[in-house]
C-alpha cells in the first residue's frame, strides 16, 4: 500500500531510502521450512516455561503473545501455541541471503543493517538519472525476497531513515509504503507521538502530560518551551516529527556495541527470574558472537525501574570471550553490583563491548 495515490508529474526525490522490514522473521523461518507450522500460532523460545518469547508468528499474536513476553504468560493466553526453539543458523542464513538482495541495488556502504531482519538502502544513486524510481526498486526487492528466500517483507520508502522505518511499520505485514518528499509531516501527523525514534515511555508520559499526543503536535509545538521541558533533545525530536532528517545510511562504521533486551509485561522482583532472562539475553549475545568470529572484553547489565530511572553496569575482562557461561557469570556480577535487593525491574539488558574483529566482514551477523 502507498501513502501517495498516483502522482500527475514526477516525483524528485533529493534522497531515496528504503526500509526493509522482514516480517515475524523469527518465526517465519521456522514456519518457512516446517509446513506444520504454518498457520498454527508458533513462538520461538528456550524449553524453560520460565523463557522469554524471541519471536511470535502473526497467528499468535491474534492471542496477545508478543516477543519479550515469559514463556508461561505466552502459554497461558494461548495454550494452543507451538513452541519451537531458536535456530541461529537458519536466521544468519536468511539474512545473509536477504543482504545479497540489497548489494543488487545499492553498494555496501550504502546498506546499514540494524538486525538480522531489518536494514535502510540509500538507492539514490540508482534513482538519480530518472531510469528507475524507489518504488521500483522496492517493489523488486520485495519480490526477490519472496521468491528466493521464500519470506515476505514490509518496506517503507522516505528521503530520511525516520519516517522511511515509521512506513516501514504502518502496513505490516507485506506492506509497502512510499512517502514523497515534502508529505512525511503530513503522513505522520496524525500518528502517535511514540512511533518517534528517541521517543520511549518515560518522554512519551512527558509529553502527554504537556498535550502532545500525536506526532502533529509535537511538529508545531513552540520551539523553546519543548526545549525548556526536554532539553535540546526536544528540537531534535520536533525535527524529526516535522519529517527533517538528514541522517546518512552509512554501512561502513564497524560495529562497537552488540545488545538486547527485554521488557517484563509486569514488573518483577522475584531475583531467579531476572536471572533467568538475563541467562536467555547472554546465550543470544554469544551465539551471535560466535556465528561471527568475535569476542568481547566488557559485559554490561541495563536495568529500568518502574519509574522509568535506568541503573546500569558493567564488568571488564582481560581477555576476549564468546563463551556464553564466561558471559552470564560477568551479568550475574554486574547484575549484582546493581544493588537492585528486592526493587522491582521494568526492563533488563545486557551489553557487550570492546570486540574483537577478526573477520571484519562478517560484521553484519552480529545484528539481532
Amino acid at each position: 500500500m502507498l501513502w501517495h495515490t498516483a502522482a500527475v508529474m514526477p516525483v524528485q526525490w533529493p534522497r531515496a531510502i528504503l526500509h526493509v522490514d522482514l516480517d515475524a522473521f523469527y518465526t517465519s523461518v521456522h514456519q518457512r521450512d516446517d509446513e506444520s507450522l504454518r498457520g498454527k500460532p508458533v513462538a520461538v523460545a528456550g524449553s524453560s516455561r520460565r523463557s522469554v518469547v524471541m519471536g511470535a508468528s502473526y497467528e499468535a499474536r491474534a492471542f496477545g503473545v508478543h516477543s519479550a513476553q515469559p514463556l508461561f504468560e505466552a502459554l497461558a493466553a494461548c495454550p494452543e501455541l507451538v513452541v519451537v526453539r531458536p535456530n541461529p543458523s537458519a536466521y544468519k542464513e536468511a539474512s545473509r541471503a536477504v543482504h545479497g538482495i540489497f548489494r543488487r541495488f545499492a553498494a555496501p556502504e550504502k546498506v546499514e543493517g540494524i538486525a538480522l531482519d531489518e536494514a535502510y538502502i540509500d538507492v539514490t544513486a540508482r534513482t538519480r538519472h530518472g531510469t528507475t524510481t524507489p518504488e521500483d526498486i522496492a517493489r523488486q526487492i520485495k519480490f526477490m525476497i519472496r521468491n528466493e528466500v521464500r519470506l515476505t517483507a514490509s518496506v517503507g520508502v522516505a528521503v530520511g531513515k525516520v519516517v522511511a522505518k515509521v512506513a516501514s511499520g504502518s502496513r505490516k505485514p507485506d506492506g509497502l509504503v512510499v512517502v514523497p518528499p515534502d508529505s512525511e509531516a503530513d503522513f505522520m501527523a496524525a500518528m502517535p507521538v511514540g512511533v518517534l525514534q528517541g521517543v520511549g515511555p518515560k518522554t512519551e508520559e512527558r509529553l502527554r502530560m504537556m498535550g502532545i499526543r500525536r506526532v502533529g503536535d509535537l511538529a508545531g509545538y513552540d520551539t523553546q518551551r519543548l526545549v525548556q521541558a526536554l532539553g535540546a533533545g526536544g528540537a531534535v525530536l520536533q525535527k524529526l516529527a516535522q519529517g527533517k532528517d538528514r541522517a546518512p545510511v552509512d554501512g561502513s562504521k564497524p560495529l562497537k556495541t552488540i545488545s538486547a533486551e527485554v521488557t517484563f509485561e509486569h514488573d518483577v522482583t522475584d531475583r531467579e527470574r531476572i536471572e533467568e532472562a538475563v541467562k536467555e539475553l547472554t546465550e543470544r549475545l554469544s551465539e551471535r558472537l560466535r556465528e561471527a568470529g568475535v569476542k568481547a572484553k566488557t559485559v554490561y547489565v541495563k536495568v529500568k525501574l518502574p519509574d522509568f530511572r535506568l541503573v546500569s553496569r558493567q564488568v571488564s575482562r582481560t581477555s576476549a570471550t564468546d563463551d556464553a557461561d564466561v558471559i552470564f557469570r560477568a551479568a550475574r556480577s554486574a547484575l549484582e553490583k546493581s544493588h537492585l535487593e528486592s526493587r522491582a525491574v521494568r526492563l533488563i539488558g545486557v551489553g557487550l563491548s570492546g570486540l574483537e574483529h577478526p573477520h571484519p566482514e562478517l560484521q553484519m551477523s552480529l545484528f539481532d
